[in-house]
């Protein structure tokens, strides 16, 4: 069994960018509609989706179904979780990166009827590039579980008891650094670990190990605590609340 290291472990936070294109109607008639998705990097950008329309769709139908017929195509999905809410198909990137000004959702009808066609969808969220937390001595998670139901009934096999599992829990990261208050990683400043905290920024994480392995997760900062020893340094434990699933790479 190959043993590993801990030493070197790193912890990098930043960004997912994020689009949104709001879908607006009058009265669709049914036919062929385009969904012309562009981002720098994404193989076969831009990619067109051609999405059938039926007569009477409302707007969130026809954002449901443009959803739909982009979550099959490898390339897209490869670059962005794709999702409907109601009338809205927002587009985050999968990864933290520098922010892509060519970022855009467009659609139109071809055959169909009653969009209002849009050339431009809205940068709801800057992605930022990912950089590593500095002066990070211990690191712990995340700390997945799932839950647990007892269905154990009175026709249960032996009288034994019975659990069926319910929601698996993604846990939290926890981690001491030595803090410097004027660090860009630690601060009150835009992309330090307080700055997250005090705004609710949503943030994107990837903690590598010193192999090839690595946990990339999403998340906010819900806890920074310093500590001043009179005899040690000054330091500070920090606590951040995965939401979703950690994906290990």
């Amino acid at each position: 069994m190959t043993k590993y290291a801990a030493f070197g472990a790193t912890l990098d936070a930043g960004i997912q960018q994020v689009e949104t294109a709001t879908v607006v109607i009058t009265t669709v008639t049914a036919g062929d509609a385009n969904f012309i998705l562009t981002a720098a990097g994404m193989t076969g950008s831009a990619i067109t989706t051609v999405v059938t329309l039926a007569n009477g769709d409302a707007d969130t139908t026809v954002a449901t179904k443009a959803v739909a017929a982009m979550n099959l195509d490898a390339n897209i999905t490869a670059w962005f979780k794709v999702e409907a809410h109601g009338p809205d198909i927002v587009l985050t990137r999968l990864v933290a990166a520098a922010n892509d000004a060519t970022m855009n959702l467009a659609y139109a009808d071809d055959t169909s009827g009653g969009l209002t066609d849009d050339a431009t969808s809205t940068a709801t969220t800057a992605g930022v590039a990912a950089v590593e937390i500095a002066a990070v001595t211990n690191i712990s998670g995340p700390g997945l579980s799932a839950d647990t139901e007892d269905v154990t009934s009175h026709d249960s096999t032996a009288a034994f008891e019975e659990h069926v599992v319910t929601i698996l829990r993604s846990g939290e990261v926890t981690l001491d650094i030595v803090y410097d208050p004027a660090a860009a990683t630690h601060s009150a400043s835009a992309g330090g670990l307080i700055y997250k905290l005090e705004n609710r920024q949503y943030s994107w994480f990837d903690l590598t190990f010193v192999s090839t392995y690595n946990w990339t997760f999403s998340g906010w900062v819900t806890g920074f605590e310093p500590s001043e020893p009179v005899d040690g340094a000054l330091t500070a434990s920090v606590t951040i609340k995965i939401t979703g699933q950690p994906v290990l790479e």
